[in-house]
């Protein structure tokens, strides 16, 4: 998965996730005289992890590469190991790299 696809999923999730929570629980939240409790799931504004706010990712991406005998591979390589199967020498290579970010939630949501 792309990690565009993987950022963009993620966060429609945890949106529709923390709305859809929301609506399940509405009709048993309500107080004595009938009226609705507050929501019980917010996201937070901001972007603090001790506060309990944004969405904090830690992702670790990983390229990988082959080539056979007599083809170039173009990659930055962590490690390169070859192997020989069936009279061909092939060539593999993987890179993982760690990126940690947070999103800002913009407005309070629930």
């Amino acid at each position: 998965m792309e990690l565009e696809t993987f950022i963009k999923e993620t966060l429609t999730q945890i949106y529709r996730g923390v709305e859809s929570a929301n609506t399940e629980l509405e009709p048993s939240r309500t107080k004595e005289d009938g009226s609705p409790l507050p929501k019980m799931f917010l996201l937070q504004p901001g972007a603090k992890k001790d506060s309990g706010s944004g969405v904090f990712f830690d992702v670790a991406v990983t390229v990988k590469s082959s080539s056979n005998a007599g083809a170039s591979a173009k990659a930055s390589l962590l490690s390169v190991v070859e192997i020989n199967v069936d009279g061909k020498q092939q060539g593999s290579s993987e890179q993982i790299s760690r990126i940690s970010f947070a999103v800002n939630t913009n407005q309070w949501h629930g």
